[in-house]
């Protein structure tokens, strides 16, 4: 490629032209993408988009937005890579992008994965250009709270990768990596596309018709795998983003012999820990990837980081430790870590409580159809399903957990921008009508 050298260069250069880089509904050379990546690359720099511009990519997940990563990282732009849900007149308030870049037209929103697609190019009026060295800025899921714009530096990156590349049963060279994760978030963006360009892997898209040796994807993905009667048993399965059942955990090994594996991490320090064999069972996200630095706090899990991920940060950074919100028990003689919920602020009261332990008990209850365990001072549970359910006789179910559990039947459980379930104390009370 043409242009200033940018960080993702050796990705997308290193392969020869009749290299095969990814299937959608046609199989992708090196050479087209590089082709692609350059045109686009010619169509951005017209509307004036250059070094420490700040440009918004929103819509239908597609080749066409990927190849616009690429072309943009080479103008040295920095990219803002918007869920497609989202609320997309508030992120482009937070962020503040100078240019608003959509994808597929009127019908984006309906669509999972478009090889080609329209490409709209605004200018917004007091959009601000990077004031630091992010190249790559993403929101956090916002199972918490509201979502952050999060920075990742190309150091950052690159970092994840080398990391990633020692983890045993990720994507090897001239496999086929089917990544149903979306690409807007973390693990599908740095772990799928990013990390097969990195070991010469070849990522397959929906509806991509060849068989996958490895599969990235969230529980619905493998729940909906394990009732396909035509595909062909992947080598290695991992899901990510949300917390895995055990029944789509025993479907899917019952259906292909394979273990699902995890992925954990966060938006702000990018992949954590990993099993992505299934080696530490379904409860487990295997362990810590070397090279971070991780203690556990009266239960929480927190990293140490040397600059803020945010882009908005309420006060300097001075290297510090930042909370992932999540709890855990580490096993003593393997070091893999296990979830045990979310918490929202402290829940230092239990400490102790597996939150996990208490949605799967209810979740194996015949009436249940989703469950959600929040601690906010109380443990609460908000539960779908059966007409029937009523709190009395979900807490009778719950007569054996360890704590004293409030149950609460709503019609829906809320999801963020990204679907994963909200597990924070002001939403989870706004979704049950009570006046935060």
């Amino acid at each position: 490629m043409a242009g200033n050298s940018w960080w993702g260069e050796e990705l997308v250069c290193r392969a020869d032209d009749d290299a095969l880089w990814a299937r959608g509904a046609r199989a992708v050379t090196y050479g087209r993408m590089r082709s692609e990546v350059e045109w686009l690359r010619r169509v951005y720099r017209h509307h004036g988009v250059g070094v420490r511009s700040t440009v918004a990519l929103h819509g239908t997940p597609s080749f066409t937005q990927l190849w616009s990563v690429f072309a943009l990282w080479s103008l040295g732009a920095h990219v803002v890579l918007l869920p497609q849900r989202v609320d997309l007149a508030a992120a482009l308030a937070d962020a503040g992008p100078q240019f608003h870049v959509s994808f597929g037209g009127s019908d984006r929103a309906h669509r999972a994965f478009a090889d080609e697609c329209e490409v709209m190019v605004r200018r917004r009026p007091g959009g601000r250009p990077a004031d630091d060295e992010s190249c790559l800025v993403q929101f956090s899921s916002g199972t918490t709270g509201d979502g952050r714009l999060v920075g990742r530096t190309a150091e950052s990156l690159l970092a994840e990768l080398t990391r990633m590349a020692a983890v045993d049963g990720m994507p090897a060279a001239g496999e086929n990596l089917l990544l149903l994760d979306s690409t807007t978030h973390s693990f599908g963006f740095v772990g799928g596309l990013l990390h097969s360009m990195n070991a010469g892997a070849v990522v397959l898209f929906p509806p991509a018709k060849a068989d996958a040796d490895v599969v990235f994807g969230g529980p619905d993905h493998f729940d909906a795998l394990a009732r396909d009667p035509a595909r062909r048993a992947p080598r290695v399965a991992v899901s990510s983003g949300e917390v895995l059942p055990h029944g789509v955990f025993e479907r899917f090994h019952d259906r292909y012999g394979v273990r699902i594996g995890q992925a954990y991490g966060t938006t702000e320090t990018g992949l954590l820990a990993a099993d992505p064999r299934g080696a530490h069972g379904p409860d487990s996200v295997g362990v810590r990837l070397p090279g971070l630095r991780t203690r556990v706090e009266r239960g929480v899990l927190e990293v140490h980081l040397a600059r803020s991920p945010y882009r908005h940060a309420p006060e300097p950074w001075l290297g510090g430790w930042l909370s992932t919100h999540d709890l855990v028990t580490v096993a003593p003689a393997t070091g893999a870590l296990r979830l045990r919920g979310r918490v929202d602020g402290c829940c230092r009261e239990h400490d102790d409580v597996d939150l996990l332990a208490v949605e799967r008990a209810l979740q194996a209850h015949p009436g249940v159809r989703e469950a959600v365990v929040v601690c906010s001072g109380v443990v609460e549970a908000l539960v779908t399903g059966s007409p029937a359910l009523d709190e009395a006789g979900l807490v009778s179910w719950l007569s054996g957990a360890r704590v004293p559990v409030r149950c609460h039947v709503v019609p829906e459980l809320p999801r963020t921008a990204d679907g994963k379930f909200v597990r924070g104390r002001k939403l989870m009370r706004v979704a049950r009508g009570v006046t935060p």
